[in-house]
């Protein structure tokens, strides 16, 4: 399939962008929108229908000046699909994707963090095989493989810098997957791919400038600056968790702090949170919650306003204010999306952290600031492996600029 795109002709590949992104969308407007001869895209657009990429679906509405409904265009979400990996430090999560984001089928297995990789990476490799046999598709319309894992990743190479499982760091991810199953395989760090993924199948649609706050047993960021994802000189772009710089909570008078951790990453770990239950619990709050309590538990008692639960919850929104503040003076992106299992379940928190970031003193980044919790849930990194296809496939496009 990727040698199918890659033998797209410059026009073919940006009309098949704009239909991607815009869609559903005229002839018409595609002429306007890209600047080329209504006469060429009607060419254009039959060889990329004839080759399944896109799709006739429907009509739009009759224009004064024109007596009959435009013909309009879409993606065809089945015209292939994208195997995708996302190895965290607990489980490893693998499926298949058609080219809308949807999760055609995945299978998630745990393994012991000090498993080796591949030991874990065989087995993968053994159902995803059966997973295309299932479902019959047909090698040839399989885009490749994107692979996500925490840490500093080198995308270019597919090679495990660190920061990431235990016994990895070093490994060549994309030799071994394009050496078993002879694809072309993009290797990138869990976060950035989420954040593609909100870029191209989430709330960050159609937005070229956003940034992604992640936070799970960690914190991260992913920057799309015009429309690109920002990775920095050697990859490590983003990597706020290791930012050494305690808020307005003094360690002394905050349970969430008691250890004195040292960077936002370890403060707001879902390791340190449930520390924190267990020194609430010590220190006498009232609560349903136990020392074996998870930060799935505290959802569910925040649900039933447990005290305890409550006055966590506000101490790490009373922390991701201020970081999402440094982010908007930083990046100064047009959205801010909050991505983890906090954002998913509760969904007044987007308010809270909005409340927080309205104590600070510049406004302008502030006050144009879209705040959303993400659409992905948690299969948003497993659809991110997808988009990292996508951004190969029309990286060397040039931008729509539609309508």
């Amino acid at each position: 399939m990727l040698a199918l795109i890659e033998k797209l002709s410059q026009n073919e590949l940006r009309i098949f962008k704009a239909v991607y992104e815009k869609g559903p969308v005229s002839r018409v407007r595609l002429a306007r929108g890209l600047n080329l001869g209504r006469a060429a895209v009607t060419l254009h657009i039959k060889r990329l229908m004839k080759l399944g990429l896109i799709l006739e679906v429907g009509k739009g509405i009759t224009t004064e000046r024109r007596g009959r409904r435009e013909v309009l265009l879409a993606t065809n979400p089945d015209a292939g699909i994208i195997l995708a990996v996302h190895i965290s430090l607990t489980h490893v999560h693998s499926g298949l994707i058609n080219l809308n984001g949807r999760i055609i089928i995945s299978e998630k297995r745990s393994f012991p963090e000090s498993a080796d990789p591949e030991t874990i990476l065989n087995l993968v490799v053994d159902n995803l095989q059966l997973m295309i046999k299932k479902y019959q598709k047909d090698s040839n319309r399989i885009f490749g493989i994107g692979v996500a894992l925490p840490g500093v990743i080198d995308y270019k190479t597919g090679v495990v810098r660190e920061k990431t499982r235990n016994g990895w760091e070093g490994f060549n991810l994309k030799h071994y997957f394009e050496q078993k199953l002879h694809l072309q395989t993009l290797v990138e760090n869990d976060v950035k791919a989420v954040t593609l993924g909100e870029f191209y199948l989430g709330s960050g649609r159609h937005i070229n400038d956003l940034v992604c706050l992640w936070l799970r047993n960690g914190i991260g960021a992913g920057i799309i600056n015009e429309g690109r994802l920002l990775r920095g000189y050697n990859s490590s772009a983003g990597e706020i968790g290791f930012n050494e710089f305690i808020l307005d909570l003094p360690a002394n008078k905050s349970i969430l702090l008691k250890d004195k951790p040292r960077c936002w990453g370890d403060a707001l770990s879902f390791t340190n949170i449930q520390k924190t239950i267990g020194r609430g619990i010590d220190e006498g709050w009232k609560t349903s919650l136990t020392l074996e309590s998870k930060v799935e538990d505290l959802i569910e008692s925040l649900k039933k306003d447990d005290p305890l639960a409550l006055y966590i919850y506000n101490l790490i929104v009373k922390l991701l204010g201020p970081i999402c503040c440094n982010l908007a003076y930083t990046f100064n992106p047009k959205l801010l999306v909050l991505n983890g299992p906090l954002f998913e379940h509760i969904p007044k928190i987007v308010d809270d952290v909005r409340y927080h970031m309205d104590q600070a003193l510049l406004r302008t980044p502030l006050d144009t600031l879209n705040l959303k919790a993400s659409l992905l849930g948690e299969e948003g990194i497993l659809i991110g492996c997808a988009a990292l296809h996508l951004e190969y496939i029309f990286k060397t496009s040039e931008d729509a600029v539609l309508i």
